[in-house]
């Protein structure tokens, strides 16, 4: 007969111990007939050598032999993971047989898991550190380095597409007054206050920054005019009542407010910036 796998167990007695997967060799009836050290110290091997009593048994001893098996077991040696393989065998080189093999990846398994934990937590940690840098920290929203880099972005995309974009400009008078009044906190409450309202009532697609001191600057990609003009007004007006209803004593509190729009009012950033930066609303 010729040299085959199906039979190298036998002709070998130190086959199985010589494996590093757990090995255990049933009858077509679910008997052990054999098994490798690695299985009893896994837990495989049952009393009464009675495979069938085996929470595995009834999907390997179906399984195609060319196919593997992915299983968690609960064994003695506690819960593991493996990949699982049957393979026909004869003994005595005519009885048919099953040899199933299982590799224990539990370790494997749990370092990968580890490792994707740990790359999920890093890329987390990347994230917020460039949030972290592109924000302002009082009141965030983005700051000026943003701001100039989306608003070139923008120009160019609005540029090739055809599209308009608007551009917004707030100032707070009064802040100084405030903080030589009240402390640099009264100041802070005003500046976060702005921050809120312009976040509240910005698109996702639009742009709300902090661009220094008490000046806001609000893009809107490819709005049309009327809702430019209809945002900065509504803008303009909720901090107005916010301000208004505060313990301010006699400082008055105002905001300078400027419109432009790409491409009627200017097609640069240093234009634009100029034209809402000087011109009134």
């Amino acid at each position: 007969m010729s040299f085959s796998p199906k039979n190298y167990w036998i002709r070998n007695p130190n086959f199985l111990e010589n494996q590093e997967d757990a090995i255990l060799i049933s009858d077509n009836k679910g008997k052990l007939l054999d098994s490798n050290s690695q299985a009893k110290e896994l837990g495989f091997v049952p009393e009464k050598n009675d495979l069938k009593q085996s929470s595995w048994y009834p999907k390997l001893s179906q399984a195609d032999s060319k196919e593997h098996s992915h299983l968690t077991l609960h064994l003695t040696s506690g819960k593991k993971r493996f990949i699982c393989r049957t393979i026909p065998i004869l003994i005595d080189e005519k009885e048919p047989a099953k040899a199933f093999y299982f590799r224990d990846i539990t370790e494997k398994t749990f370092l990968e898991a580890k490792a994707k934990r740990y790359e999920a937590l890093f890329r987390r940690r990347e994230n917020k550190i460039k949030e972290l840098e592109i924000r302002d920290k009082l009141t965030g929203l983005f700051n000026r380095e943003y701001m100039i880099e989306s608003f070139l972005a923008e120009l160019h995309r609005a540029e090739r597409s055809g599209t308009t974009i608007g551009v917004v400009f707030f100032d707070i008078d009064g802040v100084k007054e405030i903080n030589e009044t009240f402390g640099n906190s009264g100041g802070d409450l005003l500046l976060k206050e702005m921050g809120r309202i312009l976040l509240e009532n910005s698109r996702r697609s639009d742009i709300a920054s902090r661009i220094g001191g008490e000046k806001f600057l609000l893009l809107l990609p490819g709005a049309h005019k009327n809702i430019v003009l209809e945002r900065a007004e509504k803008i303009k007006r909720l901090f107005s009542e916010y301000s208004s209803n505060g313990s301010w004593g006699k400082v008055k509190i105002t905001v300078s407010l400027g419109v432009a729009m790409y491409p009627e009012d200017g097609s640069t950033y240093d234009i634009l910036l100029q034209k809402v930066q000087t011109g009134n609303f």
